[in-house]
């Protein structure tokens, strides 16, 4: 099965986003994003919501939806947000690893053919296993006899 990570999963942080705004900026570490998000937030509230909405909300009872719909707005495109940032941030940080990955492939040394592992091709022996390159037979395999004939 593959394994999931968490790290800068763009649903998390929409499901952040949708528990309180800001929340999956905040998720994402991007602290002046959540900042910005939570002030939009609270500017619709106090700007667009009806006094008399908010405390009906806050005595629990019925209030009309629509008068909530600036503030649902702004929360919505606050998750949208998150979504998208941490969906752009996934993409480069694996761009940047697939990038790291060929880098390190370009770069590496010859394979010693009897343990495999990378070798200085300076030197004329393997630093892991001490086979001497001179001393491998025809075929490849790496054993050297304990005379050191092939």
């Amino acid at each position: 099965m593959a394994r999931v990570s968490l790290r800068k999963n763009p649903l998390l942080a929409a499901l952040l986003g949708t528990l309180a705004t800001g929340l999956g900026h905040l998720y994402l570490r991007r602290w002046v994003r959540a900042l910005g998000w939570l002030s939009a937030s609270f500017a619709a509230t106090v700007l667009f919501v009806p006094e008399s909405t908010l405390s009906a909300v806050s005595s629990g009872t019925l209030v009309d939806p629509f008068s909530l719909l600036p503030l649902v707005l702004v929360t919505g495109i606050s998750v949208l947000d998150a979504y998208l940032v941490a969906n752009a941030e996934r993409r480069s940080d694996d761009a940047r690893a697939s990038d790291a990955a060929r880098a390190t492939e370009a770069d590496e040394s010859p394979a010693c053919p009897a343990c495999g592992k990378p070798v200085d091709p300076d030197i004329a022996f393997c630093h892991w296993c001490t086979t001497e390159f001179e001393a491998l037979d025809d075929a490849g395999t790496g054993r050297v006899d304990e005379r050191g004939d092939e």
